[in-house]
């Protein structure tokens, strides 16, 4: 049985939020182990039994990464990462500090052989299935090379968590002709199209709402402003077209049409999909909002659970080694 390393204390809710989506996770029959301060959990369990490990110290969102990491030894998050580094847990989900996460995964789990910098691999809603992009946060200015790894990371991942063959990676860019771009950009088209990978070209912006890629691949700067893009506008669609629907349809309508469109707004919702992975470490690290709800925290806790199932770390590091 695959057991989960939460971090309790990381989040905008924490530690109430999420304990009460780590008790969610373990009546879907999925085992966690919460990482934080026991006097603060505790109260939240309700006499569900899940164990805690007694980390006492948080790291904010906004303290240095880094510098608190050396600091607080004892922070939830380096907890829920020796969790997994002494064998104890599979997995670790956290709410908390992006950074302090990725330093965190560094420090105690270490870099797979051959990485240069870990990504954050986030999945997104497409017309008929998921896609990934990445980096959507972890390193904000790269070299060609590294973006080069970053696709065959995103391959990789896209290739064991959809069971796609060979998946279609493109690079992100403000024109698809190959000229287009920074110098950044041009260097890796020519990485790319050079490499084994399936390579289709620049990709922009609006392909997202297209089928054209299963994998995004961009520096950690663009994909992260991409990211909270997509999901500012998903909600203006959302809330637009809720005030449409009621200011023009036939009140006995609503309901039926509410219905029909649920599917849309599940897939559009943040607290439905799986966060994102942090690939490129020793264990597989998922990653979520600080504002996650409940509901959030379960949904990440199930999808790094089936992460774990698939063997994604050792296919993920045969690959980093064929580099």
């Amino acid at each position: 049985m695959n057991t989960i390393a939460v971090d309790a204390m990381g989040g905008d809710s924490a530690p109430e939020e999420i304990v009460k989506g780590a008790i969610k996770a373990k009546n879907l029959g999925i085992d966690v182990i919460l990482s934080g301060d026991k006097n603060l959990i505790e109260p939240f369990l309700n006499n569900t039994k899940i164990p805690i490990v007694h980390y006492p110290e948080v790291i904010s969102m906004d303290e240095n990464p880094a510098r608190a990491i050396r600091s607080k030894k004892n922070s939830s998050i380096v907890g829920a990462m020796q969790l997994v580094k002494d064998k104890k847990a599979s997995a670790v989900f956290s709410a908390g500090s992006t950074g302090a996460s990725l330093v965190a995964a560094i420090a105690v789990l270490g870099k797979i052989k051959g990485v240069i910098r870990p990504a954050i691999a986030s999945v997104l809603p497409s017309v008929n299935q998921d896609i990934v992009l990445l980096d959507s946060g972890a390193s904000l200015d790269v070299k060609p090379k590294v973006l080069l790894q970053f696709a065959a990371m995103g391959s990789k991942f896209a290739e064991v968590i959809f069971d796609l063959p060979s998946p279609r990676i493109g690079l992100l860019n403000n024109g698809e002709e190959a000229s287009k771009g920074r110098d950044l950009e041009k260097s890796t088209y020519k990485l790319l199209k050079s490499s084994k990978l399936n390579f289709i070209g620049n990709i922009e912006g609006k392909d997202f709402a297209s089928d054209s890629a299963d994998v995004f691949v961009t520096d950690g700067f663009t994909g992260n402003i991409v990211l909270k893009t997509m999901e500012g506008t998903a909600k203006l669609q959302q809330s637009m077209i809720k005030k449409s629907l009621k200011g023009n349809l036939f009140k006995p309508l609503l309901l039926p049409v509410n219905k029909a469109l649920q599917p849309v707004r599940d897939r559009l919702d943040p607290d439905k999909t799986n966060g994102a992975y942090l690939l490129g470490v020793n264990g597989i690290v998922t990653i979520a909002h600080g504002a996650s709800s409940s509901e959030a925290v379960m949904n990440s806790i199930i999808f790094s659970s089936k992460t774990v199932e698939k063997g994604f770390i050792s296919k993920f590091a045969e690959t980093i080694s064929e580099i």
